[in-house]
């Protein structure tokens, strides 16, 4: 179907919803649900790991790391940051820096535990396709940001 205002192409659906913000409402963008959606399913993705790791106990994550050729003290500083990281992602607080250090965290999940498994796996050991979906989706809110219902547009920080 041909659509006059955008050239005779296909006529492009633009979905809105109207939010209640300060001083009346204000039209929200699908996109914009779609990073708050995002944001707090990584955050807490990011965060449950965190807790399992804190759970067990941070000598089994050291021993882990060790095992691949990893520094222990590194499994210290990832689970730190999967803990704090997550909870503030799913606040919207600091999100694309947060974001950032998850895409190095996954990065180097994939190239030293994950690799020689395969995308799918081997039979023995899960492949890294489940950390390379939340390296993309960490990819997206580190360029994006998420300020929907975030702490960051609260507070008046930059695009975060």
């Amino acid at each position: 179907m041909a659509n006059e205002r955008h050239g005779g192409g296909p006529a492009r659906i633009h979905c809105t919803t109207m939010l209640l913000g300060q001083g009346g409402q204000k039209p929200m963008h699908s996109h914009e649900l779609g990073a708050f959606l995002l944001r707090i399913v990584t955050g807490f993705i990011f965060f449950a790991h965190g807790w399992v790791k804190w759970q067990r106990g941070l000598e089994a994550a050291t021993d882990s790391f060790v095992a691949m050729g990893l520094p222990g003290w590194l499994a210290y500083i990832v689970t730190m940051v999967e803990l704090a990281g997550g909870w503030a992602m799913m606040l919207g607080l600091g999100t694309r820096p947060i974001a950032a250090v998850f895409v190095i965290i996954m990065a180097g999940a994939i190239a030293t535990a994950k690799a020689d498994a395969g995308l799918l796996g081997n039979g023995r050991e899960t492949g890294y396709e489940f950390n390379l979906a939340l390296l993309a989706m960490s990819v997206y809110l580190w360029l994006n940001g998420s300020r929907l219902w975030s702490l960051d547009a609260v507070i008046g920080r930059p695009r975060g």
